[in-house]
């Protein structure tokens, strides 16, 4: 499927927020960041490309299961969502030479990327916005639901709680959908459910979580303007009108040098 330009344009951004959703070994979701997500030199319309830079569990399942998901998150509120088909990595050839061309490339601290993935676009929603003066609403509804500590649930330090419900800072949760697929829904309103949870709530711009069928398998991932990164990943349930609970099961550091690792549980 090709995308529209205004898609096309917001994957173009070397600033937005990008995620990628995988499948990870026992058919449940991932998701992570991957700030290189962008359309390819060639001007192939229906084709993101990205650097293998400092991935792992995303590599893997990429490897295992080519069946993904993607998200973006400009400055300004404006998204959009897709889903496709990975066709493997480039070691060599024109989309990893402008992957390393790329200021994203030429200035990190770390080491190059080694390839090129190539993804093809299965099928995409028209770009959305988040009215900026609405998610402060959005934030307070879903802290008015009272979603207390309950069983099953791991404590998520309050370092990476913090930037989970801060207010500036963009979420993406992904989830399976019937057709095998994962799905990535931006989720910028997000609340404290105890010290193991988060209330996220369903609005305008994310709309298709309203008819996610729960309880069910998720992850969920976090970037702040800082550039700071984490991942969770847990159980969704429905919580009540336009909200769901997040319990989480795992918390993992998303961001070079500890990308990857387990922060709870030890």
């Amino acid at each position: 499927m090709e995308l529209s330009q205004e898609v096309r344009d917001l994957f173009s951004e070397e600033m937005a927020a990008k995620f990628l959703a995988t499948i990870d070994p026992g058919g449940t979701p991932n998701v992570a960041l991957i700030v290189t997500l962008q359309p390819p030199p060639d001007g192939l319309k229906d084709r993101l490309i990205f650097g293998e830079f400092l991935m792992w569990q995303s590599k893997e399942n990429l490897l295992r299961d080519g069946r993904v998901a993607a998200a973006v998150v400009n400055t300004k509120l404006h998204m959009a969502t897709l889903t496709g088909d990975f066709k493997g990595f480039e070691k060599t050839g024109p989309y990893k030479e402008h992957l390393d061309a790329s200021n994203l490339m030429r200035y990190n601290a770390y080491s190059g990327m080694r390839a090129a993935g190539v993804i093809d676009v299965r099928d995409a929603q028209p770009a959305r916005s988040a009215f900026m003066l609405g998610v402060p609403v959005d934030f307070i509804r879903a802290r008015m639901h009272r979603a207390g500590d309950g069983d099953g649930g791991v404590s998520v330090p309050s370092t990476v709680r913090d930037k989970f419900v801060k207010l500036t800072s963009v979420k993406a949760l992904a989830v399976m959908d019937e057709d095998g697929y994962p799905r990535v829904h931006p989720a910028l309103a997000v609340a404290p459910a105890g010290d193991d949870g988060f209330v996220i709530q369903v609005t305008r711009y994310n709309r298709e979580l309203a008819d996610v069928e729960v309880p069910c398998e998720a992850a969920m991932c976090v970037v702040t303007f800082d550039v700071k990164s984490y991942k969770v990943k847990g159980e969704l349930t429905a919580l009540g009108y336009n909200s769901l609970l997040f319990k989480v099961k795992q918390v993992y550091n998303a961001m070079p040098p500890l990308a990857g690792d387990l922060i709870a549980p030890r």
